[in-house]
């Protein structure tokens, strides 16, 4: 979905001229923030009831949880993550192949949504003219804050949705969550930076050109694996 805004470097491509239903342009961002808005509308129906479906789906192919089950996106549909039951799990989904799509779009729905957050938190931390240092350092945090996967994590009753990271499967950060560790990050930066601010480079105070450019370009490998 990024990609397809960002595949030329220019700054005003990447910063996009789509018009609005006002009749006004909509940034990078606020195109992801629309496209994760509609995902979330689309799937909303079907993550009602998609526990209770994959319950009964998981019983009639005998497949017992607990232990918790973690889907993932595989190359050809959702599987089981380093599980024994992943032939079983394999089997139900092709008995209904509705709820292997369903699974599929929960999961690139969260991929969408978990980008958004990030992409929306680092532009509002930015303003509308960053400097270089500044830049420099989110970017920085964007790419240390990446998740390497996604997932849904099942138990047999709720299910969860789950990134990877440096501290193993968690809960998949909200944009509340994200602004949390963008703060930490940004104190210990400024105890840092005002330590060594003799060794600052020139053009550190100079506004970044292509910010958010480089920003989506970022966002757009926030793959899972």
């Amino acid at each position: 979905m990024i990609s397809a805004i960002t595949q030329t470097g220019s700054a005003s491509t990447a910063a996009g001229n789509a018009t609005g239903s006002a009749g006004g342009t909509l940034s990078v961002f606020q195109q992801i923030l629309q496209t994760a808005a509609q995902s979330t509308q689309a799937a909303s129906a079907s993550r009602d009831t998609l526990a209770a479906d994959l319950n009964a789906a998981l019983q009639a192919a005998g497949i017992s949880a607990p232990p918790a089950l973690r889907i993932v996106a595989g190359p050809n549909g959702p599987q089981l993550a380093d599980d024994t039951r992943n032939a079983q799990f394999q089997s139900a989904l092709a008995a209904n192949p509705a709820l292997s799509a369903r699974l599929s779009a929960r999961l690139s729905a969260a991929e969408i949504e978990r980008k958004a957050a990030l992409g929306n938190a680092l532009t509002q931390f930015a303003g509308d003219h960053p400097t270089n240092a500044m830049a420099d350092f989110l970017l920085r945090f964007a790419q240390q804050n990446k998740p390497q996967a996604y997932s849904l994590s099942f138990n047999g009753t709720a299910m969860e949705v789950q990134e990877l990271g440096e501290q193993g499967w968690t809960p998949v950060k909200n944009g509340d969550d994200i602004n949390k560790d963008l703060l930490a990050a940004y104190t210990g930066y400024m105890v840092t930076h005002a330590v060594s601010v003799e060794k600052r480079r020139d053009g550190d105070d100079d506004p970044a050109v292509d910010f958010k450019v480089k920003l989506a370009r970022v966002l757009d490998g926030l793959q899972g694996a």
